[in-house]
């Protein structure tokens, strides 16, 4: 079959039916070659997701032989009675909801810090996103040993600035979780600084110079151009720091285990405790289900907020 057919007037065109074959052709060779990726995701991510749904309709014990036995939606029943299961949501909102709120405020405030035109400007950058670089399992217990009550350093300072009680960084139910926050800000602030510093890195420059041209003071720059310009990077970077809070263990494992009193046991704390410390496989799958909704949700939240941002 030939590539070309003559039209009217002599012209030449492409013929119809062999560009379609071509592009079904082109489609077939696509699939082909995302396929073995697709088979990844599909092992790696879909097949532990399917998996957990299974086990949480299960009675599912370590420890005991006896094979998993169907009970419905009875996990997901006792959830709704479980008061640790209650708490551990309401804990897991609130330290998103500080723990993100204070690393974007901060980092934020830094972004504009470093971008600033001065010497050394450029060292104090690198030296900033170190925290990013340390394992949260070394940071978890770096901060362990700063705030806590009987060999801590924080204590150290407060006993030998004439304070006469030591201060409870891990054992008050106040100050445990704003300890936690105070760990995660250190580690995660820099990640905000430094995607919103690139941000305003790709702001031109000529935008400023027409404002500038307009009469807009300083203010009136960051409220109406600087601000407008940098709210898809923002929305990515609440997205990211929301959903990375929500299932943070390793700073509780290391520094509060839950307490006290469950003050900082937050919804991932609790199916770590109820899967491997209680070894209840089921009622811990049926929590890990809850917890992926919880997240997806509030995700979809930020993403539909992005996405009518930049539609409008």
């Amino acid at each position: 079959m030939r590539d070309w057919k003559k039209g009217g007037l002599g012209v030449r065109v492409r013929n119809p039916m062999l560009m379609i074959t071509a592009k079904r052709a082109d489609s077939g060779t696509a699939l082909l070659l995302i396929a073995p990726a697709m088979l990844v995701l599909l092992l790696v991510n879909i097949y532990p997701f399917l998996y957990a749904l299974y086990i949480s309709v299960h009675t599912f014990t370590l420890g005991r032989p006896t094979p998993p036995r169907f009970i419905g939606l009875a996990n997901y029943s006792d959830l709704l009675d479980d008061g640790r299961f209650i708490n551990s949501l309401w804990v897991s909102f609130k330290f998103v909801t500080i723990a993100a709120a204070v690393e974007f405020l901060l980092g934020f405030a830094l972004a504009f810090l470093f971008s600033a035109k001065l010497r050394g400007m450029a060292t104090l950058r690198k030296i900033a996103i170190l925290p990013i670089m340390v394992m949260p399992l070394a940071s978890g217990l770096v901060w362990f040993y700063i705030l806590n009550e009987n060999f801590g350093a924080m204590n150290w300072f407060a006993v030998l600035a004439g304070a006469t009680h030591r201060i409870r960084f891990l054992t008050d139910d106040t100050l445990a979780i704003f300890s936690l926050v105070l760990a995660d800000a250190w580690q995660w602030t820099p990640f905000v600084m430094l995607v919103i510093f690139a941000a305003l890195q790709s702001i031109p420059e000529y935008v400023y110079e027409a404002a500038k041209m307009d009469g807009l003071n300083k203010w009136q720059t960051f409220w109406w151009v600087t601000l407008p310009l940098l709210r898809s990077a923002i929305w990515v970077v609440l997205v990211l720091r929301v959903v990375d809070a929500f299932r943070m263990i390793e700073l509780i494992y290391l520094m509060t285990r839950g307490g006290p009193g469950g003050a900082t046991e937050t919804l991932s704390w609790y199916i770590y405790s109820t899967g491997f410390l209680d070894q209840d496989l089921g009622s811990a799958a049926a929590e890990a289900v809850v917890m992926i909704i919880v997240v997806t949700v509030v995700a979809q939240i930020f993403v539909r907020r992005l996405q009518f941002r930049e539609a409008t």
